[in-house]
């Protein structure tokens, strides 16, 4: 897999260093040709009370300064990069424009769903965006060893653990194949829960079994754990956590009987939580 272009969002918060940190990585094991750093300046937020002072200083040149100074003392890859500094209404149209003009392969985006602000930059970002998506948190481990993908064995997620198993060979990490799965309650009434976990858990073990064929691939850990009383994605990333998992692999989309990783859904519920795993969403189609 080749990621020839990356794009980077910065917001001037503490955050934008580990973002240009883990860009860097990135960039190194991929051979990464250009790098895209942008930052949106939101004018109208400032108040009017200050305009006065600000009148005639120029902002985006400060800001502009100021990030330079960060990108060149963090920022260590031999490959092309530019700064872009912007003043846009909306940040998220805003990056997913600036992202298909430069035919980027990925976006990287701070998750401060954790700390400070709302994410929901990052949530209407995922819905737009025509191609992957990596949401950092601030204590990211820059030397990923531990991978895992959540998968339901549809074609999108199929293509998660491709991305997920290229990853794995360049770090030579280790790879591990998640399914969490939920059975509907409407079941209850007429089947025993032991009976219905028995029989759903012999399901996910067969498909474990023709993806691991399919793939061809090998030394991959498949793990398989019923939701119960949690939601799909609480329990991915209950057990992500609890693994110390270095990167988090979802499709954007993707279905089985009993699971769901929809947009919207059990991905976008990961993605605007405060989740302390980088969180890399495989687009399933990509717009060249």
């Amino acid at each position: 897999m080749k990621i020839k272009n990356i794009l980077v969002a910065l917001d001037l918060s503490e955050l934008d260093i580990s973002l240009i940190k883990y860009c860097s990585m990135l960039a190194k094991n991929y051979g990464t040709e250009n790098v895209y750093f942008i930052h949106n300046v939101k004018k109208y937020e400032i108040s009017s009370l200050f305009s006065e002072q600000l009148e005639n200083i120029n902002i985006e040149e400060i800001i502009e300064e100021e990030l330079e100074n960060s990108i060149s003392k963090y920022f260590d890859t031999d490959c092309n990069y530019e700064l872009l500094v912007s003043d846009d209404a909306y940040t998220e149209s805003l990056i997913s424009y600036v992202a298909n003009k430069y035919h980027t392969n990925l976006i990287i985006v701070g998750n401060k769903n954790t700390y400070k602000g709302s994410g929901s930059v990052s949530g209407k970002l995922l819905r737009m965006a025509k191609c992957n998506v990596l949401l950092i948190p601030k204590e990211a481990n820059l030397t990923p060893e531990n991978l895992m993908v959540a998968t339901d064995f549809s074609s999108a997620s199929l293509k998660a653990f491709h991305t997920a198993s290229d990853m794995s060979s360049r770090q030579k990490s280790t790879l591990k194949a998640l399914n969490v799965f939920k059975i509907p309650q409407l079941f209850f009434p007429y089947i025993k829960i032991d009976k219905a976990r028995e029989k759903v858990e012999k399901h996910v073990d067969l498909q474990f079994e023709k993806l691991l064929q399919k793939t061809k691939a090998q030394h991959i850990e498949t793990l398989k754990a019923s939701a119960g009383e949690d939601s799909i994605p609480e329990k991915i990333r209950t057990i992500a956590e609890k693994d110390k998992t270095d990167i988090l692999f979802v499709a954007d989309k993707g279905h089985n009987n009993f699971t769901s990783l929809l947009v919207g859904s059990v991905t976008e519920e990961l993605f605007t939580q405060d989740l302390h795993v980088p969180l890399w969403v495989v687009k399933r189609y990509i717009a060249s």
